[in-house]
């Protein structure tokens, strides 16, 4: 049944990214779609009070203004239909697909790839936003048959974990001190039949025991990444990989300072939209 819908568009910035991103969370949303510049919100009809508090609270905040915040009401149209026909997989270097669960048979075809079913329901870690993608680019060219053992750290649905297992690694931890994000992860690791090699936890790197990783992911900010090194460069072993992005372009030269000061030597960065992605090895 055709149903009516708010969509709420705000366009974001390098400064104001992460404080959106806060406003939102804190109204306790989380269903959140976020494309090249902008992040995007739909509610229903009913709650347009909810639409009422968070607009407010992002112009109060003076982190969107009339030309960045763009506020419309879908009458009558099938919002869930529309929009599924506007997500398409995403093709990572001739080697992994990223695809949602209503494009299962057309990714068939695709003989020798990794296929991964993530329905980009949240906005980390589903395939579709360019800082998933720069990890994955730079998991693809510096992958080491060597490496058996990761961990996947601010996991969100766990794309990072589940790919490293089908391209070979052993054994991998998946970390996340999101509720919501847990149990998509854990959804996932069972869809992508990577549950028995992935082990998952609702904790923060410090409250893990496990230690000696081959390769450490982080897809996360950079206020999360620069604060956590230390912990980071204690789980990975002598010569170990980190894999990070969530990292705003112009925020180049703060986290490779950082990098440098916790003894991470930078072997490649990557660019994408407005976005960073590094790769590290301990030294």
């Amino acid at each position: 049944m055709d149903k009516n819908y708010f969509e709420l568009e705000v366009r974001f910035d390098g400064k104001n990214y992460e404080k959106i991103f806060e406003v939102l969370y804190l109204s306790g949303i989380h269903n959140i779609l976020e494309t090249e510049n902008s992040i995007v919100v739909y509610f229903s009809e009913k709650e347009k009070n909810n639409v009422d508090t968070v607009t407010r609270e992002l112009l109060s905040k003076k982190l969107a203004d009339k030309k960045t915040l763009i506020l419309k009401m879908l009458v009558n149209q099938d919002w869930d239909r529309n929009w599924k026909k506007s997500i398409k997989p995403v093709f990572i270097k001739k080697e992994i697909i990223v695809y949602p669960s209503w494009l299962k048979k057309s990714v068939n075809k695709f003989k020798n790839r990794i296929l991964i079913e993530i329905d980009p329901k949240m906005s980390f870690g589903t395939g579709h936003n360019e800082t998933t993608q720069l990890v994955l680019e730079l998991m693809c060219d510096f992958r080491d048959t060597e490496d058996k053992y990761a961990l996947d750290y601010g996991c969100g649905t766990a794309v990072l974990a589940i790919a490293a297992v089908k391209q070979g690694i052993k054994k991998a931890v998946a970390i996340d001190i999101d509720e919501d994000s847990i149990e998509n992860a854990r959804e996932y690791l069972k869809i992508n039949k990577a549950e028995n090699k992935i082990r998952l936890y609702r904790k923060d790197i410090y409250q893990i025991k496990e230690k000696n990783f081959d390769v450490v992911y982080a897809n996360i900010l950079r206020n999360v990444i620069e604060k956590n090194l230390g912990n980071i460069y204690k789980k990975l072993k002598s010569g170990g990989k980190l894999f990070i992005s969530g990292v705003l372009a112009e925020e180049d030269d703060k986290i490779s300072v950082s990098l440098r000061k916790n003894n991470f030597r930078i072997v490649d960065k990557r660019y994408k939209s407005e976005w960073l992605g590094i790769f590290a090895v301990k030294e």
